[in-house]
């Protein structure tokens, strides 16, 4: 799919489009905002409720295996 991932990189189910690359350590890139985008547009979230779901079951499985590589927009 990615090249090298690690055996245990974390592939987020459905979130393909979100997909950026993949980092020369194995793990995948997501770009937020387009998780965001993803929520609100498949599920009918609002941002903040997008914000909530992607804080809560997106980024709370990080611990288990190699993770991935949430990339967040510059401030």
């Amino acid at each position: 799919m990615f090249g090298d991932l690690l055996d245990d990189a974390l592939v987020l189910d459905g979130l393909d489009d979100a997909i950026e690359g993949a980092s020369d350590c194995g793990r995948l890139i997501y770009r937020y905002e387009k998780i965001l985008k993803i929520f609100m547009d498949r599920d009918n979230m609002t941002e903040a409720e997008a914000e909530e779901w992607v804080e809560c079951n997106v980024m709370g499985v990080q611990p288990n295996g190699a993770g991935f590589i949430m990339m967040f927009p510059q401030a």
